[in-house]
This record gives C-alpha cells, sequence and structure tokens, in this order.
C-alpha cells in the first residue's frame, strides 16, 4: 500500500489533471490523445480521496488479483462507489485504447463523452468528502 495523503491532496491532484485535461484540448488538440488519460488519472484520484475519506486501503494497482482488490474492483464492489463504475471504467478503458489501441480523441469525443464522464464521478464524489475538517 502506498502512504496516504490527505482528501485535500487527492482533490488537488484530480483538479490539476482534469485541468490539464482540459489545456490539452484546447491549447495543444494534437496531443488530444492524452487528454482522456489525464481525465482517468483525475478519475482515480477522486476515488482515492473517498477511500481517504471512508479508510479504505488505496491499493497499488488498478485491477486486482486473487489476493487483493484493484482500485476498480473495489469502485465495482463498493455500495456507494458502483454508481459511478461505468464512468470509472470507461475512462479505464478509453485511456487503454488511447495508450495501446491507437485509438483517436476528437474533441467531440472529449467534449461529448469524455468529459462529462469525469464530471458525473467528480460530482458524485466530492459532497461525499468535502467538509471543512477534511480539507485541512
Amino acid at each position: 500500500m502506498s502512504t496516504p495523503h490527505t482528501i485535500a491532496e487527492y482533490i488537488k491532484q484530480a483538479e490539476h489533471n482534469a485541468e490539464f485535461a482540459q489545456y490539452i484540448r484546447d491549447k495543444r488538440s494534437q496531443y488530444i490523445d492524452w487528454s482522456v488519460t489525464c481525465l482517468f488519472y483525475a478519475a482515480v484520484h477522486f476515488v482515492n480521496a473517498y477511500f481517504e475519506k471512508f479508510g479504505i486501503p488505496i491499493p497499488r494497482r488498478h485491477r486486482g488479483d486473487l489476493g487483493a482488490p484493484g482500485r476498480t474492483n473495489i469502485v465495482q464492489s463498493d455500495p456507494q462507489l458502483s454508481a459511478i463504475y461505468p464512468e470509472y471504467r470507461h475512462l479505464d478503458d478509453e485511456s487503454r485504447d488511447a495508450r495501446y489501441e491507437l485509438r483517436r480523441i476528437s474533441e467531440g469525443d472529449y467534449d461529448n463523452f469524455l468529459r462529462p464522464l469525469l464530471d458525473k464521478i467528480s460530482n458524485f464524489i466530492l459532497p461525499k468528502v468535502t467538509n471543512s475538517d477534511d480539507m485541512n
């Protein structure tokens, strides 16, 4: 297991990754395939903030094995997080496809499909993990 960070640190990193994804989309569209990876990593950090808030050990891997569940497994099986599993899994899959299968991402894909997936994840998690005590 990795050294835990604060909820605020995870949220800050998630927002940083999301901002970079938007920068790529707006200013460096020739690299737009990397925007989906940034969006997925933003989702990872939002999920890590949830894990930290609720005392769930943060796994080092996205997918688990017989000995330990991965982040994706926990998102799928957690009674609360399972509500965002389809969005999380889509971002994971799209990120992999862009990196390994050379899937082309268009600005329309980003605007109409990918960014809304992250927005749903952040809108679901942020109210559950943020309050003045947690953000210090």
